[in-house]
């Protein structure tokens, strides 16, 4: 599932999946050191995990073919049925244009199509209005993450996003 989105910001993003263990995975790694461990001072050691092993990545590039973003989903440790959205990275310069909707509303499109009914994911507390933009609605305590306030939050697909993904099969 690879395709081009245009965002209310007017910028336009091509997101697509990259195998872990893949070259094209080192883009996906540069971005989430950058933003997470040279920016925001999470512990490099604590960046990649097994996680990454098992979990489908996407890297968001502009018109000109740069990256700017990443994200991961993968199965939810504690409900299958659930999927987890983690390591929303989006470089700096392009924050606020629509390169982490893009990512996000990808991701979700993939959730759906493998049958999560609902989608869950930890953010930081300066996102959460971001991700309660796209629908996500925020549940239980907040808490630190390495230093960091966090919030969880889930995201319950709708019919409109059933009949989406099949009107983009055929």
């Amino acid at each position: 599932m690879t395709g081009a989105t245009s965002t209310p910001s007017g910028h336009e993003w091509r997101v697509e999946p990259v195998a872990w263990e893949s070259p094209h995975a080192d883009t996906a790694r540069r971005i989430r050191l950058e933003v997470f461990v040279e920016e925001q001072r999470f512990p490099r050691e604590e960046e990649f995990d097994d996680i990454d092993l098992r979990a489908y990545h996407v890297v968001a590039f502009d018109s000109k073919g740069e990256a700017w973003g990443t994200g991961r989903l993968y199965s939810d440790w504690l409900d299958p049925t659930a999927g987890r959205i983690g390591r929303m990275a989006v470089r700096r310069e392009v924050r606020g244009r629509g390169c982490g909707r893009a990512i996000l509303e990808h991701l979700i499109k993939v959730a759906v199509a493998r049958g999560f009914r609902r989608i869950v994911l930890s953010a930081q507390e300066s996102a959460i209005g971001f991700y309660a933009k796209l629908g996500f609605i925020p549940y239980g305590p907040h808490y630190l993450d390495a230093r960091v306030p966090h919030q969880d939050m889930v995201f319950y697909p709708t019919e409109k996003h059933l009949l989406a993904l099949s009107a983009q099969r055929g």
